[in-house]
């Protein structure tokens, strides 16, 4: 059974392209036949990162101008490749038809894959939201930055007001060691469990090293440009991780329908349902309901800043007492 992740966050710039190409590939080392889509519509950097130029993507598919197994690139890692899409205009009025087609090509490319690794665009977007929440697993990444802390938060309670059953995972990332990004993770389950009731699983860390930058620049992954490195084994440990984990079943009709929509220009997916917010109805507009999205993550952040700052007076407490201080 393919394992269908979404890897995502709530503020851009943690390493999610990294995270998707690097973890996959150790995967990959590890056994496992992976494929990698790139769904960060307008900025897809996966074709970047390997260094390649793929002739055709995922648009030339829903156009008619390509089958699926035309654009699958094969990679020098045992990793195959997706390319994604921008979208365009010729696309706002694809015939349903095609896109039966090509849930069906996925499936039997899919056949024999057990990891279908998707990297998204960040933030709460409609049409990320409603992407996500068709998607049974979804790795949220994690930066020390307080936006970035802040907007995952948001972004995981987006997904439990739209009554999202899934799976929800984590991985700190640029941190400087295993401890810090524990302290990250325990930050956001406090949080989820506290005022969301939801358990969100910890993968493991990715340091914060130059190596990666130094790849990126060579277009090689890290895990094969220095395989021997801190971030390298950080992926590695990941990926032993995810292989620990029960596989979640995946609605792949319900997975390639969402991606679909949300790659078509001038498409209006239900990214979370009018009622959900403030009791609006059923039709209300996207724009009323995207601004509610944005006003309800302006206030998640400062009621999560508030958690933040108590627990990290509270563990400071607890410091100051173990060596024999008061706080």
């Amino acid at each position: 059974m393919t394992r269908v992740i979404a890897v995502t966050s709530g503020k851009g710039g943690v390493g999610k392209s990294n995270f998707v190409l690097n973890v996959g590939i150790s995967l990959a080392m590890m056994e496992s036949s992976v494929m990698i889509l790139d769904a960060d519509l307008g900025l897809a950097n996966l074709d970047v990162l390997l260094g390649i130029r793929p002739s055709m993507n995922l648009e030339d598919v829903l156009l008619g101008r390509a089958q699926l197994r035309d654009i699958i690139v094969k990679t020098d890692y045992h990793v195959n490749l997706i390319p994604g899409s921008s979208g365009t205009q010729d696309m706002a009025d694809i015939d349903r038809d095609r896109i039966a087609a090509l849930i069906g090509a996925v499936k039997d490319s899919c056949r024999e894959t057990d990891f279908l690794l998707v990297d998204t665009a960040a933030g709460i977007s409609s049409g990320v939201v409603a992407f996500l929440l068709a998607v049974p697993e979804v790795i949220v990444g994690v930066s020390p930055e307080p936006t970035s802390l802040t907007d995952a938060y948001a972004l995981i309670k987006v997904l439990k007001r739209n009554g999202y059953q899934g799976r929800i995972s984590m991985f700190a990332s640029m941190v400087k060691n295993s401890s810090a990004g524990h302290g990250l993770f325990k930050k956001i389950s406090s949080a989820t469990q506290r005022f969301l009731d939801i358990q969100v699983e910890y993968l493991g860390s990715v340091y914060s090293d130059e190596k990666l930058t130094r790849a990126v620049s060579d277009q090689v992954p890290a895990i094969v440009r220095f395989p021997t490195s801190d971030i390298s084994r950080c992926y590695r440990v990941i990926a032993l991780t995810m292989l620990g984990q029960k596989s979640v079943s995946a609605d792949f009709e319900k997975f390639w329908s969402r991606l679909v929509s949300m790659i078509m220009k001038g498409a209006k997916p239900k990214a979370v349902r009018a009622e959900a917010l403030k009791g609006e109805a059923p039709g209300a507009s996207m724009e009323q309901i995207f601004h509610e999205i944005l006003d309800e993550q302006r206030r998640t952040r400062l009621l999560l800043e508030r958690l933040v700052t108590r627990i990290e007076r509270q563990d400071l407490t607890e410091n100051l007492g173990k060596k024999g201080y008061s706080a």
